[in-house]
């Protein structure tokens, strides 16, 4: 076996693994259907056996250039991404970049989250002001709309009148939350 039988043995292995962890994590998405999870559980049956020919023909390459070799226990077990660690014997030593430690890994993601944190936090001191908008809106709306329909003895303005006090009822306990938002220091809509 040569080098690149070696190198294009672990490229397809690592296709193979990756798609099936794609497919596991597919399986446990909420609003899969029973089908889908149905027809995604034959596939892993059938992508398994071919993980196993590409793991022997990687194992017989990686023995021919005195490579360290996989066992299916290891491989089967790996249920995410950063537990795929294949990528470290590829066509160049990624093992000393900085993205490849754990711990760096563990910051970025971090990093990430905080990021989406904050977009997140601009977005709902838009969405608090438009809550507390659209309440006041809807009052004025209900409250002219009943004194109207009281003005002209419709039967519907007892109705109304219910639906407005319950309405009142709700946006006080809103209202009380959107107080205390207000009162937050990352507040400024």
């Amino acid at each position: 076996f040569s080098t690149r039988e070696y190198q294009k043995a672990l490229a397809k292995l690592e296709s193979l693994v990756v798609a099936r962890l794609f497919e596991l994590h597919k399986m446990g998405l909420s609003g899969t259907g029973y089908k889908l999870r149905t027809h995604i559980n034959k596939a892993l049956k059938t992508r398994c056996k071919a993980i196993q020919a590409a793991l022997r023909r990687y194992n017989d390459a990686a023995k021919a250039l005195n490579r360290q070799q996989l066992d299916w226990k290891d491989v089967a077990t790996y249920r995410s991404l950063a537990d795929f660690e294949l990528l470290q014997e590829c066509r160049e030593d990624i093992r000393e970049r900085p993205w490849a430690e754990s711990k760096n890994r563990q910051a970025a993601l971090h990093w990430l989250r905080l990021e989406r944190a904050k977009e997140e936090r601009e977005r709902l001191n838009v969405e608090v002001s438009r809550l507390a908008n659209w309440m006041s809106k809807e009052e004025t709306l209900l409250s002219v709309t009943v004194d109207r329909l009281r003005h002209e003895a419709s039967p519907l303005v007892t109705a109304l009148k219910d639906l407005l006090a319950r309405r009142l009822r709700q946006n006080r306990i809103h209202r009380q939350r959107i107080r205390q938002i207000y009162g937050l220091a990352c507040y400024n809509g």
